[in-house]
């Protein structure tokens, strides 16, 4: 019986700990992109990225991507430059375009 006890307890244990690995600390570079963001628009990325299995890079590309589709029919973003705000795009239509975005508060220019 005391066994039994064990093997739940071991496997809540596991189960707390891989929910815990989905939180992951910015590597420097991400840490670099989000020291220069706006506060409001930092706060607003570190929140997304904090939902299981997402990273400050993942969220900043989808947050651009969404704001590039306002403006373009891209379907991906191919290269990004975050230090220069400037993102290559395959457009859904064929081709590549470059598009460039404010670094402090990712809006399309």
């Amino acid at each position: 019986m005391r066994n039994k006890y064990t093997v739940t307890a071991l496997a809540i244990c596991g189960a707390f700990l891989a929910n815990v690995a989905y939180a992951q600390i910015a590597t420097t570079l991400e840490q670099a992109e989000l020291a220069g963001l706006t506060p409001e628009k930092r706060a607003e990325v570190q929140q997304r990225a904090t939902q299981p299995g997402q990273t400050v890079s993942e969220v900043l590309q989808t947050m651009l991507l969404n704001g590039i589709k306002n403006k373009h029919k891209a379907s991906r973003i191919v290269a990004l430059d975050f230090g220069r705000g400037i993102a290559v795009v395959e457009l859904q239509g064929g081709g590549m375009t470059a598009v460039n975005f404010d670094t402090t508060t990712l809006a399309i220019k």
